[in-house]
């Protein structure tokens, strides 16, 4: 009962402290009864669509589906289910101002086909057509038992921003569901509200900014960051209150308006202090009061079009008030890429800045929203503002990396924009502290894919330089494709240059499980005597068939995955093989079991890591490999954590064979801790070093265990001197704490380039 009755509390506390328009937020006790009037409904929503449409009764028709086929179904608040889709309609037609008939009708639907079980989506379609059965299954999750909660989620993430890519209102109904939730989330378990809510901070909140729905972007963060943070939230709204209520607010208010009539300029100033958002810091993860860069905006809205009005009262502002050096930012020539529209300007009184933001009343439709509403429910996007947002949803519905990764994609899309340009003046905006690489997929996948560099105001530069505010950008390409690696994706900024990066690494990975799926094949094969043309045999296109795989190329890579064992191959080949292993494994551990053997030419920190359970050497004796999707982990062959944590079979195991004569492709640079070292102790070893290796840095201090530590980098070019170096420090205090390529993920110089774009 205490935390319904302080998130009511909090909720009141927002409409009342922030002193505009709300989007709903009421008290829960008045939010759900366990009544739902459907007659009101109808009258309510007859008002709301246009009477002169005949496409209303696509409505009123899936109203009536969506009460047959929630009958019987509550909510946990007691009331009937079916009053959650219509609240989700309602607050979209109502207070989103969306009124496409078919919107409206998928958003009664959006839970049909998941929560009812006879339902299929072809029901659907066979009633209402292709647009809302396209929408209704883009809001619906996914529902697959073999895979864990956290996998399903970002599957689903990713399906909804695939969906929406084509059809953008599975967005905007997936709003409006999240909205709703979170106003009657109180009813929920403490941990499923916890987890709602920051799904919500992560990945709704900051989508709805990117869609100019700056509204319902700050109530999902108010209401998510409430629950999260209810002690944290209340402080920070008392303290929201008394700097709204100031001395200086006023005083800052009284003098624009007085500014404004003594020249004959018609506007409504408005102070607005900052939402719990502003109060937010995504990456720690915390509420903090200090935050922000200001606490109190002012909108002066103007009501007249003319846009050189707007340039007037700025110097009206900037002559009357201390300005903030290179505070200026000018969303009327440069729009923002949500066609954000407005002059910024801060403002520094009695010792706080203050954001004062001058719009036209046409530009003050545009940040609520209305530009959005503009687009066309009943098409595709298509032009270049819709198509650059479905290009951003589909960067990160398609991103392949971990699902922290994919909300990392979503939270720099809410980020702080810069202004860059080409030689021929073109404006390009990307998110602060973006790279030369950002700007090149900016511009094109393919100039992306093949930059070598660029001139950055005439200084070449590498794909890593840091861009600022007003670099002018002439982009360099090779022939030769980009050779990225996670460190360069980890340096991007914008969604479509992470997703690029990653999908070309994840090709590196397929291929290489495809190699190794085939090595690991053909040494069972020959293992086992069997003859080399058991793989032309009829036997094993069926086998694939069985195993759902496509072809021969497929079943390498999951077995180089470690998703198929090669003993089910063999056995489904005819050997019989499956059950000899079963006996092996009874007979126990003391019977010896083979391992296939890997050969490891080069290091790929796309591919490579050595485990942290047991610290494993590169170059190093009795190492062995594990397998999995994202590539190889080195374990010591006594690990532990191989069968106690990850339950491992003899033959998920692979001896690891160093190619001590090749040399590698990059120089790596290589991080190491020696613990339980000092460094006096450590130098005569290190002075046998052959003179071909380079330390770049060695050091000693404290760990955090308060034992001694030397840190060290190394850069070496192969096994051989890998072997060498490791040979000369203690193994088993030693750790390999990160290894990169050495000079960055690439450092060309103007010889290397070739064509200019």
């Amino acid at each position: 009962m205490s935390n319904f009755t302080g998130n009511s509390r909090l909720a009141m506390a927002l409409n009342t402290v922030l002193g505009e328009k709300t989007r709903g937020i009421v008290p829960e006790s008045a939010a759900d009864t366990h009544f739902f009037d459907i007659d009101a409904y109808r009258a309510k929503m007859a008002k709301l669509l246009p009477r002169d449409d005949k496409n209303s009764a696509v409505f009123f028709d899936a109203l009536d589906f969506a009460i047959e086929l929630h009958e019987g179904q509550r909510r946990k608040s007691g009331a009937p289910y079916v009053s959650h889709p219509c609240a989700v309609a309602e607050l979209l037609a109502r207070e989103m101002h969306f009124r496409d008939p078919v919107l409206l009708a998928a958003a009664l639907l959006h839970d049909v086909v998941e929560d009812v079980p006879w339902l299929a989506l072809e029901d659907v379609e066979s009633r209402f057509g292709s647009k809302i059965a396209e929408l209704v299954d883009g809001c619906t999750k996914l529902a697959r038992f073999h895979l864990d909660r956290a996998a399903i989620k970002d599957l689903t993430h990713s399906k909804i921003f695939i969906s929406a890519s084509r059809r953008l209102g599975v967005l905007i109904i997936k709003l409006a569901d999240r909205l709703h939730n979170l106003r009657t989330l109180h009813y929920l378990p403490l941990t499923k509200r916890q987890r709602i809510a920051q799904e919500t901070v992560e990945v709704y909140a900051p989508i709805a900014a990117r869609l100019n729905l700056y509204g319902v972007k700050r109530e999902l963060y108010h209401l998510a960051l409430s629950y999260l943070y209810p002690k944290k939230s209340k402080k920070i709204l008392h303290i929201v209150r008394d700097r709204r209520n100031s001395a200086d607010v006023s005083s800052i208010e009284a003098t624009i308006e007085r500014l404004l009539a003594a020249n004959g300029l018609a506007a409504t100033v408005r102070p607005r202090p900052k939402g719990l958002g502003s109060y937010y810091d995504p990456l720690k993860r915390t509420l903090d009061a200090q935050y922000p860069e200001n606490y109190v905006d002012f909108a002066v809205v103007l009501k007249t079009s003319e846009i050189l009005s707007c340039y007037k009262v700025l110097g009206l502002i900037a002559n009357n008030f201390p300005s903030v050096p290179r505070s200026l930012r000018d969303f009327i020539a440069n729009p923002k890429t949500n066609g954000y529209r407005s002059l910024h300007i801060r403002i520094h009184v009695g010792g706080n800045n203050y954001l004062v933001k001058i719009r036209t009343a046409e530009m003050e439709e545009c940040a609520d929203g209305a530009l959005l509403r503009t687009w066309d429910a009943q098409r595709e996007l298509s032009d270049e503002h819709w198509q650059e947002i479905s290009e951003l949803l589909r960067d990160i519905g398609e991103y392949g990396g971990a699902a922290t990764q994919r909300k990392a994609l979503i939270r720099l899309s809410e980020a702080e924009e810069i202004y860059t340009y080409s030689p021929l003046g073109d404006i390009y905006n990307l998110p602060k502290d973006s790279i030369v690489l950002d700007f090149a997929y900016r511009i094109h996948s393919e100039l992306g894919d093949h930059c070598d560099g660029a001139f950055v105001n005439s200084v070449w530069s590498p794909v890593t330089r840091r861009l600022k505010d007003g670099d002018t950008v002439e982009v360099v390409t090779s022939a030769e494709p980009l050779d990225v690696d996670p460190d360069l994706e980890a340096l991007c900024k914008t969604p479509k240059a992470r997703t690029a990066i990653n999908r070309q690494l994840h090709q590196r990975r397929l291929h290489f499980a495809q190699e190794t799926g085939k090595d690991i094949l053909l040494q069972e094969i020959v293992r086992h005597k069997l003859p080399a043309t058991v793989l032309e045999d009829e036997r094993l296109r069926l086998m694939l068939e069985i195993l759902n795989m496509k072809d021969l190329q497929e079943l390498y890579i999951r077995l180089g995955q470690d998703l198929t064992s090669p003993e089910l191959v063999l056995y489904y080949l005819g050997t019989g093989q499956a059950s000899d292993e079963a006996k092996r494994r009874e007979a126990g551990p003391s019977l010896a079991y083979e391992h296939n053997l890997i050969h490891v030419s080069g290091l790929d920190k796309a591919i490579f890591k050595f485990a942290r359970c047991c610290n494993p050497l590169p170059g190093q004796d009795d190492v062995v490999a594990i397998l999995s999707e994202r590539g190889i982990t080195f374990h010591n062959r006594n690990c532990q954590d191989l069968h106690q944590r990850h339950a491992l079979q003899p033959q998920q195991l692979l001896d690891v064979k160093w190619n001590t004569q090749a040399v590698w492709r990059h120089s790596l640079s290589f991080s190491i801790n020696i613990v339980d070292q000092n460094l006096r102790d450590l130098l005569p070893n290190l002075s046998n070093l052959p003179p071909d290796i380079r330390i770049q840095h060695i050091s000693s201090g404290i760990d955090r265990h308060n034992q001694e530590m030397v840190s060290l980098n190394v850069v070496l070019r192969s096994f051989e001197e890998a072997a060498q170096f490791f040979s000369l420090l203690p193994a088993e205090r030693t750790v390999v704490d990160e290894f990169a390529r050495e000079g960055g993920p690439r450092n060309l110089q103007p010889a290397a380039c070739g064509i200019m774009v």
